[in-house]
């Protein structure tokens, strides 16, 4: 696939998904330069681009086996992306920079990782999360941080959400236009959680969110007690764990698929 439009560098690219939540992948050794913001929105415009909820940039790190260098849709630069990070280390190990095991840095700090290839191009990956400070008040609509800050909602049932518009009136509300947030809906349905989130970066309902499925969890553990969980979200299904300590929630875990849709050569701006 060949992207041409006013563009000057050929490069490799590669889409994979986890959940549904959909990233373009470069590797940086074959990077001459970074693109810029606008080719980044250029790129993930599902009608003029590749299509994408963000682009990650894998690069060699110090002290680690690559670090993960995120964008959103709208070519911002946001700190942390679970699913994204699942995808990171797929691609990572795809690509030889690391094998079944990884620790890795993310702009929230340093993660590690279990990779389990299933086929060619599918994986399960499971990642450790940031330790996440339990919120000062907590109830049916919390704030709290999970790498990236999200406003988790408990409602009775999360299909009867107009996502778009209701994460629009949110996110840009006064309290929160500034900075932004995402928005989640979450219900507690016995031993499974039920989510849909609105991304800030993205503007829309994604089909899954990492930071938003783990805030969930975590509110919900915070509601019921019990500290793991089985996620469904219009992308598909992932797992979180966690374990409560003092003032905070450590060990956290976020697991689920990965798969390699396509690749190609897209031409970058410099």
């Amino acid at each position: 696939m060949t992207i041409c439009q006013n563009l000057e560098i050929m490069t490799p690219f590669y889409k994979f998904h986890g959940t549904g939540n959909d990233f373009i992948m470069l590797d940086s050794r074959q990077l001459k330069t970074f693109p810029s913001a606008g080719s980044i929105a250029f790129l993930c415009h599902r009608h003029f681009g590749i299509g994408a909820d963000g682009l990650i940039i894998v690069a060699p790190k110090d002290g680690y086996d690559f670090e993960m260098i995120y964008y959103n849709a709208d070519g911002s630069h946001a700190d942390m992306c679970g699913n994204g990070a699942r995808c990171a280390v797929a691609f990572a190990s795809m690509i030889g920079i690391t094998g079944n095991q990884a620790v890795f840095l993310t702009g929230d700090g340093p993660h590690s990782a279990e990779i389990k290839a299933i086929s060619e191009n599918n994986w399960i990956v499971a990642i450790s999360m940031r330790d996440v400070e339990i919120p000062a008040e907590y109830g049916d609509q919390t704030r709290i941080n999970t790498g990236t800050p999200h406003f988790v909602n408990i409602v009775g049932d999360v299909n009867k959400i107009n996502v778009p518009e209701e994460g629009r009136s949110i996110r840009y509300s006064d309290e929160f236009k500034q900075n932004g947030i995402n928005v989640d809906w979450l219900c507690i349905d016995n031993d499974l959680l039920k989510v849909r989130t609105y991304e800030r970066g993205v503007e829309d309902e994604t089909l899954s969110c990492g930071t938003g499925v783990t805030a969930c969890a975590i509110v919900a553990a915070l509601t019921t007690g019990k500290t793991s969980w089985n996620i469904e979200t219009p992308g598909g299904r992932l797992f979180v764990k966690m374990e409560p300590e003092s003032d905070f929630f450590r060990s956290i875990i976020l697991e689920g698929p990965v798969k390699l849709v396509f690749k190609g050569d897209i031409k970058l701006e410099i």
